[in-house]
């Protein structure tokens, strides 16, 4: 293995005086340019408005324009990004370092600013909707804001090099640079946000140069407020071109006539010049002004079985329009996309499933944003993000079809009857179903048990039907660990259970539940005991099912255990520490950690929680590992975790011989909540460091997954 160092990007960078991402400690403090490779991919996409429309629009709008920025709700299709902040600098459609210059008819909708220069001419001819600031201390506290954000998307990581000519082609979220040092835009560029309206697009050059009549496109829920141009030299906008981003050149901007930029156009060092029209349609600059709206999300059912159809309902509602909102609504597991339905006429979409699997699912409806015909022409809706919704999808060891072989027995008397079973992954137990049939009528005390007889929950059934499946729910569910035995039984003071015989002479599975076989290793199956009270069944007959089932939610992980490695053991017999960053969509817990092991990697195994930082959150040593496939090491306490945070899960192997497969992480691996994100963001994935002892891995090897995984549960 090789250690791999990520890429710097081209910084302004201050004087010593001045703090990392602070502003200087005294006034015109010079600034230089100082150079270094440059950065990479994070996220983002625009719209299609007619230029007729647009002048309409703009001018119907400016005088009720909010000058603050908005950020979206943080649940995302993709490993989250911390946002690039403009801070002070957001309320500002011009900032310059020398001068504003313009000619001819130009609109500004938003503030305009020179720091440390004070020259603006050419207003009028130009308009300013907002406040006009030559030289004053919210110019320069705007410009040292720009700064930091300049600084901020220099330094984003990992980097793409895209060819120089961005028209033509569709980006999806990340950090571009081109492979000389200018982009050019020869058409349209598409940006493509893939259902997440908070993905972040950054594009870093030495200079930006789009032809006349060229155009930037935002689909699927791109935002021109989270698309970046970061440039270190000067940058021209053609005539007649649609241009939407935040531009942040460190020289000299010029907006030729009739261009129309949705965002922000800030030269850093130099100064900005707008040509306006004389003729045709006037230059504009306008602070991104798409309506807002609001997404609220409802579920039909929750819990529900596995199996069971869901139907989910979005409704999205403007903040402040007579308008009802229009366009594409993207229905969100965590961070994949279960499917994307258009609203209806009042506003609403909704999305029917049957195939989530057992475990929490954080659902989120996203509303990618959408075009509205108005009196004035086109209006087109912001994009928003609904709260989440944790839907619990539970398993059993069967579903509602199966019925026993005799509903009612002859037996009257009082007994409890139950199951022993185990699951393939840690979870809790929310409470017990169990078959009855009419002569059933007793009361019903439903119990969990471990193994030995310890009662880890009961409770008495209150709402019942005639005959066929109940289901008595815990007042708290129990949390059970994989592989273990426990006993799911329920005690009826009138006799008359369900049961098939024979139904155990061979172990019955529904992954991920199972109940052993009747005389196994874990002794007979189903199980009994006569009496007047709730007690712990022991007895057997005939290998019976009397048809006792638990209702179980699996915490969740990165790979199921169906999912095995290329390489199971690797020739390596140094001892390392391998890792795997992740992120989760929702807050939780991590219980315990899983990895896959092959034949030669005899341990012992340390695993290990740690903060992207380094900070050890949690550390236990393996016992009762199988000789090889994946194993899972339960932390005595589990750990709670943030949403939308990296994280480091770990093992050390002293023999070596970790699973690997190369080349996995060159791109996002997400199932639902969890995410790991890909090799070369947040510093590279995954992870190693040799080593004897425990320690933080933080080299990485060709983007190779080593196959450690988390035992995760959503709050």
């Amino acid at each position: 293995m090789a250690s791999r160092f990520g890429p710097r990007s081209q910084k302004i960078l201050r004087q010593a005086s001045t703090l990392p991402h602070g502003r200087p400690q005294g006034a015109d403090i010079p600034e230089k340019l100082i150079s270094m490779p440059y950065p990479r991919p994070i996220f983002g996409s625009p719209h299609h408005r007619p230029r007729i429309v647009r002048i309409c629009l703009l001018m119907a709008l400016s005088t009720a324009l909010a000058m603050a920025l908005s950020i979206a709700d943080p649940h995302t299709a993709f490993a989250a990004v911390p946002p690039i902040t403009l801070g002070s600098a957001a309320s500002f459609a011009v900032l310059a370092n020398s001068a504003v210059n313009n000619t001819n008819q130009t609109t500004i909708t938003g503030d305009l600013g020179v720091s440390p220069g004070s020259t603006v001419t050419g207003f009028p001819p130009g308009t300013v909707s907002g406040s006009v600031h030559a030289g004053d201390s919210t110019a320069a506290a705007a410009r040292s804001d720009a700064v930091s954000a300049y600084n901020d998307a220099a330094s984003r990581t990992p980097v793409v090099t895209a060819a120089a000519e961005l028209g033509s082609t569709t980006k999806t979220p990340g950090v571009y640079t081109p492979g000389g040092g200018a982009f050019q835009i020869n058409g349209t560029l598409t940006l493509d946000a893939q259902e997440d309206p908070n993905a972040l697009f950054v594009f870093t050059a030495g200079s930006l140069t789009t032809a006349n009549v060229s155009n930037i496109s935002l689909i699927n829920g791109a935002q021109a407020s989270n698309v970046f141009w970061q440039i270190t030299g000067s940058a021209s906008l053609g005539g007649l071109s649609t241009f939407r981003g935040n531009l942040l050149a460190s020289s000299f901007v010029t907006v030729n006539s009739g261009a129309f930029v949705f965002g922000r156009t800030f030269s850093l060092n130099g100064s900005v010049t707008t040509v306006g029209g004389t003729t045709g349609p006037a230059t504009a600059i306008s602070l991104p002004n798409n309506p807002a709206t609001s997404t609220a999300l409802t579920t039909s059912a929750n819990p529900v079985q596995e199996g069971q159809s869901v139907t989910y309902t979005a409704t999205v509602s403007p903040a402040s329009s007579p308008l009802i909102p229009q366009g594409p609504v993207a229905f969100k597991d965590g961070a994949t996309v279960l499917g994307t339905v258009n609203l209806n006429s009042s506003g609403a979409a909704t999305f029917t499933t049957s195939s989530l699997a057992p475990g929490r699912h954080p659902i989120t409806a996203a509303y990618l944003g959408g075009d509205v015909s108005s009196g004035e022409g086109i209006v087109h809706f912001a994009p928003s993000i609904s709260p989440q919704i944790t839907e619990i999808v539970t398993a059993s060891l069967w579903d509602n079809s199966a019925v026993p072989a005799v509903a009612s027995a002859a037996d009257g008397r009082a007994v409890v009857v139950g199951v022993k079973f185990q699951a393939t992954a840690n979870g809790t137990v929310r409470g017990i179903r169990f078959y009855k049939g009419a002569l059933n009528t007793g009361t019903h005390t439903v119990s969990l048990w471990t193994s030995g007889g310890t009662l880890l929950a009961s409770t008495v059934a209150t709402i019942e039907t005639a005959s066929g499946w109940q289901q008595v729910n815990f007042s708290t569910p129990v949390a059970i660990t994989a592989g273990t035995t426990y006993i799911a039984s329920y005690h009826t003071t009138s006799g008359h259970f369900s049961y098939t015989t024979g139904y155990f002479s061979s172990q019955y599975t529904n992954d991920p539940l199972l109940a052993p076989a009747d005389g196994g290793p874990q002794g007979g199956n189903g199980v009994y005991v006569y009496g007047s009270t709730n007690a712990f069944p022991t007895s057997t007959w005939q290998s019976a099912n009397y048809w006792v089932d638990p209702v179980f939610v699996p915490a969740a992980s990165l790979w199921p255990n169906s999912t095995v490695p290329a390489t199971a053991s690797s020739a390596d017999t140094a001892p390392v520490v391998v890792g795997v960053k992740f992120q989760a969509t929702a807050d939780g817990v991590i219980e315990g950690i899983r990895f896959y092991k092959g034949a030669l990697n005899t341990g012992p195994h340390t695993v290990s929680l740690w903060t992207l930082g380094g900070t050890q959150l949690a550390s236990t040593t393996s016992s009762g590992e199988t000789a090889s496939g994946w194993q899972q090491v339960n932390f005595p306490t589990p750990v709670a975790i943030s949403a939308n945070t990296t994280y480091v899960a770990s093992y050390l192997t002293t023999s070596g011989h970790y699973s690997q497969d190369t080349s996995y992480f060159t791109s996002q691996y997400t199932n639902a909540a969890l995410i790991a994100p890909v090799d070369g963001q947040f510093g590279g994935n995954g992870v190693y460091v040799y080593s004897a002892t425990n320690a933080f891995p933080t080299n990485t090897f060709q983007s190779s997954n080593y196959w450690v995984d988390v035992v995760y549960t959503a709050s």
